[in-house]
């Protein structure tokens, strides 16, 4: 009785210890969060450098028609003048094709919203408080 008690207890460990190494593998981020992975780090970076014109130029139309180059520029000089130096963006998940990330600032933490339309250009980006 005592060795099947102690086979059992044996049994139970590998079985848990199998799961939680299971559990901990990474899964490969879909090919849609690996292009909304690279416009977050060229956004991040042209943002940083005050490049207002190349993130303007990864927007696709409909955002275009909403935002106009002036309006962002402003927009721009706001969240570094207010925010400091965007220094990480981290993935939350992504739903509905729109990508959430942990965007940390030197002032401040936001939620950081971005997705792309059918020809690659960024259709969504939205910054928030964080939730």
């Amino acid at each position: 009785m005592k060795q099947f008690i102690l086979t059992a207890a044996l049994l139970t460990c590998i079985i848990a210890t199998a799961t939680a190494q299971t559990a901990s593998v990474p899964t490969a981020p879909s090919p849609e969060m690996v292009k909304l992975d690279s416009l977050t780090k060229l956004s991040q970076r042209f943002l940083n450098e005050q490049k207002v014109d190349s993130l303007y130029a990864l927007m696709g139309s409909t955002f275009k028609s909403q935002i106009s180059p002036e309006m962002m520029k402003q927009v721009a000089s706001q969240v570094s003048g207010q925010l400091g130096k965007w220094t990480a963006a981290e993935p939350v998940g992504i739903k509905d094709g729109i990508a959430k990330y942990k965007a940390t600032f030197t002032n401040a933490t936001l939620d950081f919203y971005i997705s792309r339309d059918a020809e690659g250009k960024i259709s969504t980006f939205l910054m928030k408080p964080s939730e």
